[in-house]
């Protein structure tokens, strides 16, 4: 998706444009709602993700995650004629047994947090806090992917990749 965007789109620097992927690549319209109920929510039939716009102003490393996380359900899950909303609620989310949201996270963390990008920044000796920021997102996202690219041994204390 991210390759695909900087065919069509060329010079895209780093953090990745998750909304510009959402609006202009996929055609789905972003929107934020007060008391959303969710962090995110897929509702295909209108071509719309909506994101909870208290989480959004407050963490806004957080609102790129659930925003790719959205996108990954409209790749990975939306290849039905009526899949139904897909809301993403922090249960749903951090459920082991649910292999879509797991899809969605790991496609989520492959979009906003390039392999290649983390590697080099780690290569070159960031923390990941610099890291982080130069992705524009949570630490806590961070360092989930550099544990689930091997870069360090011990996972991170939260049990979410969200963060």
């Amino acid at each position: 998706m991210r390759r695909l965007y900087h065919r069509r789109f060329p010079d895209v620097p780093v953090p990745v444009p998750v909304d510009a992927i959402a609006e202009d690549l996929l055609g789905l319209r972003v929107v934020e709602r007060e008391l959303l109920g969710c962090s995110g929510m897929l509702v295909p039939w209108r071509r719309e993700i909506r994101l909870d716009a208290a989480e959004s102003r407050a963490a806004p490393g957080r609102r790129r995650f659930t925003l790719a996380h959205e996108i990954g359900h409209w790749i990975c899950h939306c290849r039905r004629a009526d899949p139904g909303e897909i809301l993403c609620r922090a249960g749903d989310v951090d459920a082991p047994g649910d292999p879509r949201e797991r899809e969605a996270n790991v496609f989520a963390a492959e979009l906003v947090m390039p392999e290649e990008a983390v590697r080099a920044a780690h290569a070159d000796g960031l923390s990941p806090g610099e890291i982080a920021a130069s992705l524009d997102v949570s630490v806590e996202a961070l360092e989930w992917r550099l544990y689930n690219l091997a870069l360090t041994d011990e996972p991170p204390v939260s049990a979410s990749p969200g963060g």
